[in-house]
């Protein structure tokens, strides 16, 4: 019988774990031997992960962008042969990743899919050594996810993450960089700047499907142009949320790796965590790395 390994943060967004979890195991123990785990204090899903993933033929994974993140760390640290297949129940604020994989974002409904769900081989970014899962960000807005309060975050969702972005708008200022991918060389002031593997950012950001697989070895980029006036300002924030990727505010380039080169330090967030601060980022793609449970095809719209 399949043994099955099930991580969770019980403290997650709202905290609807805890009212789920008796059903979560109770459903996922149809599918074999649970062994339930829950994190308590930050690296614990990756310290799980490489201690035991070797025991078990599948890990389900619960809690919102952070836990993953841990999780993912945990596989990346291990050979590629030890890698069983992960399925994930998100119960974050936003969980970008849950949306670009098709993931319902309803507890139930995302657990009752678990039994019917297909392997999907998934691109994992690598940061100066760290790993994340479907962003790496810098500039105006990228320490909202991280300074926001958890309790802001449970009461408001989205909304808590678009209010700090506003606050955070009078403190714009551009970041100097030189970004190098595997074809060209891009300098510019610019404002923001995120490479990811994504449909969806901070939930309100959307990137068009046509223009991106999750398993094709490339990331996205988009570099947000420093504007010169509020009229500007307003042009640019009205393209990012109706997702005109495309317009004259935005540099846009796809590669399976990035080196950006600051003139001073830069802060960055790597899927809503703080990531550190460096003047020079290597970000690479590790085409395929992990397998991830998505619903099938069909229901997942492809």
């Amino acid at each position: 019988m399949k043994k099955i390994l099930f991580i969770y943060n019980p403290v997650s967004g709202k905290g609807a774990m805890k009212s789920k979890l008796s059903y979560i195991i109770e459903t996922i123990s149809k599918e074999g031997i649970v062994t339930t785990i829950p994190t308590s204090k930050r690296g614990d899903g990756t310290k799980f992960i490489e201690k035991y993933i070797k025991d078990f033929d599948m890990v389900v994974c619960a809690g919102g962008d952070g836990t993953l993140n841990e999780v993912t760390t945990g596989y990346m640290n291990i050979e590629k042969k030890y890698r069983k297949p992960c399925a994930y129940i998100p119960s974050g604020t936003v969980n970008d990743f849950a949306t670009s994989l098709g993931i319902s974002k309803n507890i139930t409904e995302c657990v009752d899919s678990i039994a019917k769900s297909t392997i999907f081989p998934y691109d994992i970014g690598e940061f100066n050594g760290k790993y994340f899962n479907y962003i790496a960000g810098f500039g105006a807005f990228t320490q909202v996810a991280y300074t926001t309060s958890q309790n802001f975050k449970n009461i408001l969702g989205k909304t808590a993450y678009v209010l700090e972005a506003i606050k955070s708008l009078p403190k714009i200022k551009g970041i100097d960089v030189t970004v190098e991918t595997d074809k060209s060389v891009i300098s510019g002031s610019f404002i923001y700047g995120m490479i990811c593997n994504t449909f969806s950012v901070g939930g309100i950001i959307k990137i068009g499907k046509d223009n991106v697989a999750l398993d094709d070895g490339k990331f996205e980029a988009v570099f947000v142009k420093k504007p010169n006036n509020l009229i500007e300002l307003q042009e640019t924030i009205n393209d990012a949320l109706a997702s005109k990727l495309n317009s004259k505010h935005f540099v846009y380039a796809r590669s399976n790796r990035f080196r950006i080169e600051g003139k001073k330090e830069i802060e960055w967030t790597l899927d809503g965590e703080y990531g550190g601060k460096f003047k020079t980022a290597n970000i690479l793609n590790h085409e395929r790395a992990i397998d991830f449970l998505r619903p099938n095809s069909k229901e997942n719209g492809d």
